[in-house]
């Protein structure tokens, strides 16, 4: 079965190249270019994973993780940091895997079947 990853980046550039790749290796994706947008996309569309920027409009990515992560249903989506921002280990606690936006795809598609496991 055809995961569903969903992506929340403000960058159109940065969504585009990682679509392309989670595309290319069979996986279904959805965007949102906000983490308000992206909130209400994982209660809606009840993704496998949600890889997201720290730098997020109207919602940051911090506060969105906080959020999912309060909440029962959402609080085991697998989740992936993809950001330059630099995130502190403090900010997303253990666990969760920080790539630079600039990673090579084999390092986001290990990164993703990781976490889609």
């Amino acid at each position: 079965m055809q995961k569903h990853i969903l992506l929340v980046d403000s960058d159109a550039e940065s969504l585009d190249r990682l679509s392309r790749t989670l595309r290319l290796h069979d996986y279904r994706v959805s965007e949102a270019r906000d983490g308000a947008e992206g909130l209400a996309l994982v209660d809606s569309l009840r993704p496998d994973c949600i890889i997201f920027d720290v730098d997020l409009p109207r919602v940051s990515g911090s506060i969105m993780y906080s959020r999912l992560r309060r909440s029962e249903k959402n609080r085991q989506l697998p989740a992936i940091v993809c950001s330059d921002a630099g995130p502190r280990p403090v900010d997303f606690g253990t666990g969760i895997p920080v790539l630079p936006k600039s990673c090579a795809p084999e390092a986001l598609l290990e990164a993703v079947r990781a976490a889609t496991a």
